[in-house]
């Protein structure tokens, strides 16, 4: 409920047609200033947002005013100063800085590079040496030194990149890949991978760089233009260390491969003869994919097939495989794609490039002292936003004077009207007449039971106990844990709310009801009524109306506690200016 009512309440960030003019004091209340451009900021979005009942300017100010007055309240009773209102407010804050505690071009550049890269991808392969995190300095230097100088020797020394990572490289997949990294895409590699790899020539080796495995050099083997095709497969699994299995594969997937040269649908035959599950449902279908996405052999063939074409059967690790290929494209353009792309680089660790640029540029902005940690330089912008971003400075303040009429509204309205019963009673017996049906209700119980007798044991205790324990009385005395013999409706309901009370408390004619077979036999207890009785007949009603009235009544009492000045030349001047 109340983040509901502060999206309502807490207007959001708009640029106000009041901006760039020179703020002057619309109010006071209590000599507090308020000033024209906070009302005209809320103003105008909230008649944008309300543009089929736009308020004039005049019925606005008596709702600014009476809002800004029960803000004045809540101050005055100290509610700013809980400490759950300020952990609220600065939460609300937080979210809405977040923002602004970034550099958006740095994004964006990242946002391009990454596109750029899409578009281009690279094949290389590298030399690791474990140095995990934690490592001593002693051990860190040692490797690093070890690495600097498989480093020189493949680049100064001109030795064999494959023959070092061979005979030193600890990556623990040697024995399956070699050497080989693949084809680096960005955001499926870690970024200090994709990173160096980018920032070398093709042919040449990186600089030493760092993962959390450890200390890496790559080799940048190649670069080409990334292509992705659309493509189909029929799969005949091969089980590791079962050949007469794997003959048995090989036989199929060829008398397979000649039904699908002899014009067989391809979908049709992967739906019913493919061992891959997951796309047989589908034809077979593989979906969109580039290279560095499937294993190398599959990758290979699917590659070198143009639209249209079939391979023959090829195999990988898992099995034979007879692939089509459907389409091949490029790279979509950056424009369809840069909403995508700028959601993976915030979630990922290129994100810290971009903070790094706006501590760079917050240490130049604010002439901040190099000694500075970065951690105080966010903190000392952070501090500095709202002077530096006026429709931020609005919204915060009306975070803050949301919360503070959340809280006060609760207190002196909402559950004083829902939980004073006396008033409440009191407020119906005062205004019965405006309280009037245009149809009778049927007010009582109704009762669904599997058969007269215990039908009737219900409708006597409906009869001796209080209303309110009806249902429980029913339930314990009656009903099991296992089995429900009998239930009950408690309420109040007009024509068409419900079939049982249409024809057995109502009584209309003609009205169709067909009780469920385990609970056939239905009783009504309780009377036809013209009219509310009692409040709770109209509680809904009742509250709001009974809310209304509290809320003038206190705003008169707020008129008369606080001294609310308008600066009546200013308030023509905005006017004039509409």
């Amino acid at each position: 409920m109340k983040k509901t009512f502060l999206t309502v309440l807490v207007l959001g960030m708009m640029s106000s047609v009041y901006a760039g003019q020179p703020d002057q004091v619309l109010m006071t209340i209590d000599r507090k200033p308020v000033m024209a451009s906070e009302f005209m900021y809320i103003y105008e979005k909230n008649n944008q947002e309300a543009a089929s009942d736009p308020k004039s300017m005049d019925e606005y100010l008596d709702l600014f005013t009476r809002f800004k007055l029960k803000v004045a309240e809540a101050e005055a009773e100290c509610l700013d100063t809980a400490q759950s209102f300020k952990d609220e407010l600065k939460g609300y804050r937080a979210q809405a800085v977040e923002k602004y505690l970034r550099d958006e071009q740095a994004i964006d550049s990242l946002v391009r590079l990454s596109h750029y890269r899409m578009a281009h991808i690279r094949r290389a392969s590298h030399i690791t040496l474990r140095c995990g995190e934690d490592a001593s300095d002693s051990l860190r230097q040692a490797v690093e030194a070890r690495m600097a100088d498989l480093r020189r020797r493949a680049v100064s020394d001109k030795e064999d990149f494959y023959t070092l990572a061979e005979k030193y490289s600890e990556d623990p997949n040697k024995d399956k890949n070699g050497a080989s990294l693949g084809w680096i895409i960005p955001f499926r590699y870690i970024y200090s991978f994709e990173d160096a790899v980018y920032n070398t020539p093709v042919g040449g080796v990186t600089e030493v760089f760092r993962s959390p495995y450890g200390l890496h050099i790559a080799l940048v083997e190649e670069e080409i233009e990334t292509e992705e095709v659309h493509a189909a497969h029929i799969m005949k699994m091969t089980p590791k260390g079962d050949e007469e299995k794997a003959k048995d594969a090989k036989r199929m997937i060829d008398s397979l491969y000649q039904v699908v040269l002899g014009g067989a649908d391809f979908d049709e035959t992967a739906l019913r003869n493919s061992d891959d599950k997951g796309s047989s449902v589908r034809g077979g279908d593989l979906g969109w994919f580039t290279r560095g996405m499937m294993i190398r052999p599959f990758e290979q063939a699917a590659f070198a097939l143009q639209p249209g074409e079939t391979s023959e059967p090829i195999r990988s690790d898992y099995g034979w495989h007879i692939i089509r290929v459907y389409d091949r494209r490029k790279t979509e353009p950056l424009d369809s794609m840069y909403t995508s792309i700028r959601r993976n680089v915030e979630r990922d660790d290129r994100m810290a490039e971009a903070q790094k640029s706006f501590i760079r540029k917050a240490r130049q902005e604010y002439a901040l002292p190099q000694e500075m940690s970065d951690e105080d330089v966010m903190a000392y912008a952070d501090g500095h936003l709202e002077e530096k971003f006026p429709e931020l400075k609005n919204l915060v303040r009306e975070y803050h004077d949301g919360i503070l009429l959340f809280d006060i509204s609760v207190d002196r309205v909402w559950d004083k009207a829902s939980k004073d019963t006396a008033g409440l009673i009191r407020y119906f017996e005062e205004h019965r007449d405006a309280y009037k049906w245009d149809e009778p209700r049927f007010k009582g119980f109704v009762i669904y039971a599997t058969d007269k007798k215990t039908a009737k044991r219900a409708e006597t205790i409906a009869k001796t106990v209080p209303a309110d324990s009806v249902a429980r009385t029913i339930r314990e005395r009656i009903n099991n844990d296992s089995l429900t013999i009998v239930r009950v409706e408690r309420g109040l309901w007009k024509k068409g709310q419900n079939p049982a009370v249409d024809k057995y408390g109502l009584k209309i004619k003609n009205t169709t009801y067909e009780p469920t077979q385990d609970l056939s036999y239905i009783i009504t207890i309780g009377k036809k009524i013209s009219k509310p009785e009692e409040y709770t007949d109209e509680r809904a009603k009742v509250v709001t109306d009974y809310q209304d009235q509290l809320e003038q009544e206190w705003v008169e009492e707020l008129r008369k506690k606080h001294a609310v000045v308008l600066n009546e030349e200013v308030w023509q001047q905005l006017k004039a200016g509409r």
